[in-house]
Order: structure tokens, then sequence, then C-alpha cells
């Protein structure tokens, strides 16, 4: 019993430290309440005790709506909420007054306000029109006279219009929801993604040829990013809205800073790397299956395709280095982490693909690759704009020794005479998705050291 008591009060030591975290989603979710509880508060004491409603609870029903996580979806949720509800109410004026309240008048406006209710003009609101007819249809029925009837139904409107001016009035006035460091965090979670992946990885790959199963669980993990991807853009776009209408000071401050175009171009990058960290794993993958299955067809096309729909056969030559060359024609010498016909190179055993003797010292070599790739992708995920200098010039640097790997990969498979257009090997695709990984990495550096040398340029 001891040790649950305390294993509660510890778990509520911890949720009060995150409270006191200004960005931390504990916080954010206790504001939203009781700033929704104060909006509902508010409008039920005007609609019940100032106005004597028939039907107060429409007004902190409203309210409550719209407290939104942004300042701009407040007052533009609102505008479509209340246009909902004016069109049900209107509806079932006309229908309900011309034909009665029967079972006929009732589908009838029912019918109508479904139809309305798929008008795009009211988004996320289009519902609440068939909601509100109903409500009205309700209200008309149990009234007495035709006059009860018209001041029930414009009572109706009065009180959703109460709700959502008190709604937004608190919203803005009251600690106003400012996100724009969702931008970065969402960059961050991505990065953290593919940094850890690729920190799973180098070191098997070091060791040479990894099992099935390792390949198999590399595809997988790779395969389940989707919805990583698609919480990080709404955290970008919520991190937009958030400065729209928003009356702190603070907020106005960060929209002549905020880089936003720059945050956005880091975001799709990072979203191209983990295509090409996932054509990497299924190209591994791939060589398994092929061993399971001699007589299968190799698909390279799926590993072979980034997010732009290329087809990655301008990068097959290995290009930028493959043919060992420094750009200006003279050979390089050999050696380096990529030299894998050197055996005083090697680190230790390899684990040899029978099928292939050069598959394994290629693997070892592309490991050293993909972990510069890693280093890359660490700084970013502690991507702070307050520090977006120093980590620019980081990411800088990160991406000329990732490129230089890169070039050692390109070299060495050259010198090896290894196939990069045999569909039936793995290295052209390798090296392809190498080649594309060093540029993403390179164009995202020069972004953020772009954003970072003029910010304000950026943000307008």
């Amino acid at each position: 019993m001891g040790t649950r008591v305390r294993e509660k009060w510890e778990r509520v030591a911890e949720w009060g430290g995150r409270l006191r975290h200004p960005e931390s989603g504990a916080r954010r979710s206790l504001l939203l309440i009781l700033k929704s509880a104060l909006a509902a508060t508010v409008s039920w004491f005007i609609s019940y005790e100032l106005i004597d409603a028939t039907s107060p609870a429409f007004a902190p029903f409203s309210a409550v709506l719209m407290v939104q996580v942004t300042v701009y979806q407040s007052v533009i949720q609102s505008l479509r909420y209340v246009g909902a509800v004016a069109a049900g109410v209107a509806v079932q004026t006309v229908l309900g007054l011309s034909a009665g309240p029967d079972l006929i008048s009732f589908a009838l406006v029912a019918l109508a306000a479904l139809v309305i209710s798929r008008w795009r003009v009211l988004g996320h609101q289009g519902p609440q029109v068939a909601t509100a007819a109903f409500f009205a249809f309700a209200t008309y029925t149990s009234a007495t006279s035709n006059s009860d009837q018209v001041r029930e139904l414009g009572q109706i409107v009065l009180l959703v219009l109460i709700g959502s001016a008190v709604g937004v009035a608190v919203n803005v006035l009251i600690a106003p929801p400012l996100r724009y460091r969702s931008a970065e965090y969402g960059i961050r979670a991505l990065a953290q993604e593919i940094h850890d992946l690729l920190d799973a990885m180098t070191p098997e790959l070091g060791e040479g040829a990894p099992d099935a199963d390792t390949t198999k669980g590399w595809r997988d993990r790779a395969s389940r990013t989707g919805s990583l991807i698609t919480q990080s853009r709404e955290g970008l776009r919520t991190a937009r809205e958030s400065l729209r209408l928003n009356p702190r000071p603070w907020a106005r401050r960060r929209r002549r800073h905020l880089t936003f175009q720059a945050y956005e171009q880091t975001m799709e990058a990072l979203v191209r790397m983990i295509s090409q960290v996932a054509a990497i794993t299924r190209t591994l993958d791939q060589r398994h299956r092929e061993d399971e299955d001699p007589d299968s067809d190799t698909d390279t096309s799926e590993d072979t395709e980034d997010s732009d729909g290329s087809d990655g056969s301008d990068g097959s030559d290995g290009s930028d280095g493959s043919d060992g060359s420094d750009g200006s024609g003279a050979p390089r010498e050999s050696g380096g982490s990529g030299d894998f016909g050197d055996p005083e190179a090697s680190r230790g055993p390899v684990a040899e693909d029978p099928r292939d003797p050069e598959y394994a010292p290629f693997l070892r070599g592309y490991s050293t690759f993909l972990s510069s790739v890693a280093d890359f992708t660490e700084v970013l995920a502690t991507l702070d704009e307050d520090h977006l200098r120093e980590q620019a010039d980081r990411l800088g640097e990160a991406a000329g020794h990732l490129e230089e790997c890169r070039r050692e990969i390109a070299r060495t498979t050259d010198d090896h005479g290894l196939s990069l257009t045999d569909p039936t090997e793995p290295y052209g695709v390798l090296v392809v998705e190498a080649t594309r990984l060093s540029e993403e990495c390179r164009y995202t550096a020069e972004v953020l050291s772009h954003s970072a040398d003029e910010p304000a340029a950026e943000s307008r």
C-alpha cells in the first residue's frame, strides 16, 4: 500500500513539474480547461441571469466550442458556427411556419439542413446546421403561438452569438495561445526519428551483412512514419496560425523574427530524407527476400522513388565523385573508411554474404556514411530558434563531412567495379540514395543558415 501511495505522489509531482514548463502539453491542457470553464460560466450567467432565456444552455455550449487552440481558429470557427446555426434556424423558420409541426415538415427540415451542411464554406461546422434545425424544430413544436415560435427561434441565434462572443473574448484576452514552437517540435521529432533509426542501423552494418530479421525490422520501422509526418505538418500549421490575430506583444515580435518558410523547407527535406532512408531499408531487406526466392524479379522502382517522383536514374552513375575524381579530373588517393579492399582497414571480423563477398565490406563503408547522416540529424533534433546561428554552423560542418563520406562510397564502389546499373544488385540504389541524402542535408544546412542571417526578410 505504501508503495502505491508513493508512486501516486510521484506521478502527481511529475505532472506538477510539467506544469511549470511554459510549452508543456499538461500546462496547455490545464489552461484550456480553465478558460473553457470561465467562458461557459460567463455565458451561462448572461443567458440565465440577465436574459432569463428559455434554453440558456445554448450559450455556454457555444462558448466552450469557441475556445480553440489558436486565436485565429477561434474567430474563424465562431463565424462558421454562427452561420451554421443561423442557417439551421432559418430552414426551420421557413419550412416550419409554412408546413406546420408534423412529420412531413420535420423530414423536409432534415433534408434541407443536411444538404446545406455539405456547404464547404462552413467547414467542420457544417453538421451544426442540422443540429440547430432539430433543436429549433423541438422548440417550435413546444411554442403555443406564432409569436412565441418566432421569439424562441430568434433567441437560439442570440444565445449562440453570446456564447461565441464570450468564447472568443476569453481566448483573446486571457493568455491568448501562442504555439510558435510547434514548428520546431515537428522538425525535432522527424530528425529524432531518422537519427534513432540510423543509430540502430550503423552498428549492424558495421559488422557486415545483417540478417533478414534485422533488415525487416528496419524496413517496418521506416514505413511507420506517416502519422509522425502528419503531426509535424499540423504542428507547423498551428505555429503559423498562432501568430495571426494574436494581440500579445510577444507574438508581434515573433512575426518579425520567425522563419516559418525556412522551417517548412526543412521539414519537407526531412520528409524526403525519411523516404530515402526507407528506400535504403527496403533495398537491404529485398536482398534477403531474393535469397528466399531466387526466381523473383527484383523490384527497385519502389526503392528509388522519392517524394518528388524521380526515379533515381540521374544518379545511378555515381555522380559527384563516383568516377574516382575530385571534380577536377585528378584521381584521389585510396584509403579511408570506405576502402574495403584493404584488409588492414578492417576493424574486426566481417559477416560476409556468400552470394557476393564484396557486399558486407561495402556495407561497412556505407555504415560510416549513415553514421554521419545520424550526426547531422542529431543537431536538427535539438533545433532552437534562439541558437539557430550556432546550430546552422554545426549543420554546415556536418553536411561537409557527410559529403566526404558519400564521395568515399562512390570512389570505392567504382574502384571495385561494383555495378550501379544491374537491377539485381543493391549498389545502384544505395549509392543513389546516399547522394540524395547528402544533397538534402546540404540543402537543409543552407536554408537554416540563410534563415539565421536574414530572419526578418524570411518571415515577411
